[in-house]
């Protein structure tokens, strides 16, 4: 899949460098346009600064916390309770 940005005139420019060059036909997919804070990986949100300052809030230090060995067994319940025996 390539991903382009289309112009109001109907110029197409790839979001990545290609390989080949743009030319030929293709099959077009619109989608809508992405939120305003997406980053160039794809994830939305800030900055290391934002992790960071989440990090240290105390909404973070009071979350909810499970039990390590809890959180395996249920892993290991799921894993077995769908596999054919």
């Amino acid at each position: 899949m390539i991903e382009v940005e289309i112009a109001r005139d109907g110029g197409v420019r790839p979001l990545e460098p290609l390989p080949f060059p743009l030319q030929g036909r293709a099959y077009l997919t619109l989608l809508p346009d992405p939120p305003a804070n997406l980053t160039a990986t794809g994830a939305t949100g800030g900055t290391a600064a934002d992790a960071l300052a989440l990090l240290a809030s105390p909404r973070f230090a009071r979350r909810p916390v499970s039990d390590p060995s809890e959180v395996q067994d249920r892993i290991a319940a799921l894993r077995e309770d769908w596999w054919p025996r």
